[in-house]
């Protein structure tokens, strides 16, 4: 009897053994077989804000990992260099002129994401090796209190900026920065044509800007009353009004540009379905209405630009060529020496 009960006893430890290592098993079974997430590799040329609510929610919806690199404050070679060195699935922000270069560079990879023809084709290269993903104006911010000293009201031309007042009074980023500033020299070279250009180019020299490194120095010193007024993009421009009762901002009108956020595929991508998944939601109109959700009303896409009657509300009938890549990008350094020289 006690021989039974211990073989009894026996045959539950060892079945208990069994369910229980059965259990384990079925259980690394089941996380063994879970597929680890997508995994995205994104350099950004974007402001934090605007990359990471977009990387945020794409990623929480769609389940994928991101890594977000920020592109370096540097000269655009090293910034190349960067790219070039890094194993990116795709970059956002930065532009056109910066995308046209590094397709010549053979760094992009072509895409054209599922709206890519509701893109004006100025605003994409032919083949998707980039596209546009938003777009924005040049714009003045101005010390209002700087500006009643001296009987003054707020620019909203280049040609208001030559008035005797302004001189030593005007702030802008260097023009190898690109943006606003460098926007400033081909939107009029190629609206006026180029004696005209460095004729004006001559006679703002000697008004003694003060170039920054940032568009954030810029500001600054605008915001202290160091400075009565600053090239900023628009957006920008239009948030510190916002902030800030003391300051102003304007549109310019007799000649502007459209300021390019771009995105491509890049050559080395090692998650090529995800890269180009996230360019399609990037132009989607459901990324266009997360954006304005969280307050950047001055964002538009790209795609709506020939029929956005809210933007043609804002900045009116202004000026904008249509820009020479090939021009504005290739002899950027050419074109700044130019205008420098110009006295």
């Amino acid at each position: 009897m006690k021989k039974v009960v211990q073989n009894i006893f026996l045959a539950l430890l060892l079945l208990a053994v069994f369910v229980g290592s059965g259990c384990i098993a079925s259980t690394k079974k089941a996380y063994a077989g879970e597929a680890p997430k997508p995994q995205l590799n994104v350099c950004s040329s974007m402001s934090r804000g605007v990359t990471e609510l977009l990387v945020n929610a794409y990623a929480q919806k769609y389940g994928v990992n991101v890594k977000i690199e920020y592109m370096p404050a540097a000269p655009f070679s090293e910034r190349m260099d960067f790219l070039r060195e890094q194993k990116f699935d795709c970059w956002l922000g930065g532009t056109a002129e910066e995308y046209y270069l590094a397709d010549q560079q053979s760094l992009l990879s072509p895409y054209k994401p599922r709206e890519f023809y509701k893109m004006p084709a100025e605003l994409r290269s032919r083949q998707g090796q980039w596209t546009s993903l938003y777009l924005e104006y040049i714009a003045f911010i101005s010390n209002t209190s700087r500006l009643r000293d001296y009987g003054l009201y707020a620019p909203d031309t280049w040609k208001e900026l030559l008035q005797p007042e302004f001189k030593h009074e005007i702030a802008m980023p260097d023009y190898v920065i690109g943006g606003a500033s460098y926007s400033m020299i081909t939107s009029v070279w190629q609206l006026k044509g180029k004696k005209a250009a460095l004729d004006y180019a001559s006679k703002l020299n000697r008004q003694n800007l003060t170039y920054t490194d940032t568009i954030a120095e810029a500001v600054e010193k605008v915001y202290t009353g160091e400075k009565m007024v600053a090239i900023v993009p628009l957006r920008t421009a239009i948030l510190l009004e916002t902030k800030h009762k003391h300051l102003f901002a304007t549109v310019v009108k007799d000649a502007n540009r459209n300021l390019l956020n771009c995105v491509a595929v890049m050559n080395k991508a090692a998650n090529l379905k995800e890269a180009r998944a996230f360019i399609d939601y990037l132009i989607s109109d459901e990324s266009e209405t997360l954006l304005r959700s969280k307050g950047y009303h001055y964002i538009w896409h790209a795609k709506n630009y020939p029929y956005n009657d809210g933007r043609k509300e804002l900045i009116g009938n202004v000026k904008v060529p249509v820009d020479d890549l090939s021009w504005t990008a290739v002899e950027k350094n050419e074109i700044i020496s130019q205008w420098l020289k110009a006295w």
